[in-house]
C-alpha cells in the first residue's frame, strides 16, 4: 500500500528532466515541481502522462474516479491498484490499457504497529548506496470523469507484493520504474508481457527506511516536520542485480 507520500522540488525535479531526455521528449511544461510535503488520498498530485507524442505534466486528484461512474464520490479505496488484478477490474482495466501515466515521489511513508502505537517509517531512495537521493518514479494509472460540464482527472498508483526486506513494514509496495521502464510504461503499443515484467515484485534501486516524526499521520500538517528523524534507519537492497 501507498497512502502517503511527498514531493521534494529539488532534486526531484532533474530527475524529471533527466527522464524527459532520456526518452528524447520535447520540453514538458509545467516545471518545476511544486514541494509537497505529506501527500494524502485526494490531494491534488503531479503525474506526467501522454498526449499523442507528446507528454504533459498535469495535476490530478489522487483517488481515481472512473469514466463510467455515476458519481465522482466511491465508498471504494482506490488511490491504490493491485498489480495482480489490473486486467480484471472494472476500474482500473481500461486505464490499465490506455491512460498509464508516471508519478514522481521523493519518497512516501509507511506506518507500523508497533505495541500500542503505530509508528510512521520514511522510505526513499539510500544515497549512500547509489550517490543519487532523486526520487521515485511510481507506476500509475489516470481517468477522466465528466458530467454537466464537470472534469475530474483523477489517478491511482499501482502496487505489487512487496520482495523480502520490505514485507516487515508492510505487504504491498508502490510499483517503481526504473528509468529504462518509464517510457515503456507510457507507451500505448508496449506488449502486456513486458509491462507484467514491469511489475514484477521488485526493488529497482537500494532504499532507506526511517523511523519519522507522528506529526506527518495528520494528513493537514504539511511541513517538514513530517521528515523529522525519531532514529536510526536501515537500507533494503535489491536481490536481483539487474532490476538495480
Amino acid at each position: 500500500m501507498c497512502g502517503r507520500f511527498n514531493v521534494i522540488s529539488s532534486p526531484l525535479t532533474q530527475l524529471v528532466l533527466d527522464i524527459i531526455e532520456r526518452n528524447s521528449v520535447d520540453e514538458v511544461p509545467g516545471l518545476p515541481l511544486p514541494t509537497r510535503l505529506n501527500i494524502a488520498p485526494t490531494d491534488p498530485v503531479t503525474v506526467i502522462r501522454r498526449d499523442g507524442d507528446d507528454w504533459q505534466l498535469s495535476d490530478m486528484r489522487w483517488w481515481l474516479v472512473p469514466s463510467w461512474a455515476p458519481a465522482p464520490d466511491s465508498r471504494y479505496t482506490m488511490f491504490n491498484a493491485r498489480s495482480e488484478t489490473l486486467s480484471q477490474s472494472r476500474a482500473f482495466r481500461e486505464p490499465f490499457r490506455r491512460r498509464r501515466c508516471l508519478i514522481p515521489a521523493s519518497g512516501y511513508y509507511e506506518w507500523r504497529k508497533e505495541g500500542s502505537a503505530k509508528v510512521p517509517y520514511y522510505i526513499e531512495p539510500d544515497v549512500a548506496e547509489i550517490g543519487d537521493a532523486s526520487g521515485f518514479v511510481f507506476a500509475g494509472l489516470w481517468d477522466r470523469w465528466q458530467r454537466g460540464g464537470e472534469v475530474i482527472d483523477s489517478c491511482t498508483i499501482v502496487t505489487t507484493a512487496a520482495p523480502s526486506g520490505m514485507a516487515e513494514l508492510h505487504h504491498r509496495i508502490p510499483v517503481q520504474l526504473s528509468p529504462a521502464e518509464t517510457g515503456k510504461w507510457l507507451a500505448t503499443d508496449t506488449p502486456v508481457s513486458d509491462l507484467r515484467k514491469i511489475l514484477a515484485p521488485v526493488l529497482k534501486l537500494p532504499v532507506s527506511i526511517t523511523p519519522v516524526s507522528t506529526w506527518v499521520n495528520n494528513s493537514r500538517h504539511k511541513d517538514e516536520a513530517c521528515l523529522e528523524p525519531l532514529g536510526d534507519g536501515w537500507t533494503v537492497m535489491p536481490q536481483d542485480p539487474e532490476a538495480s
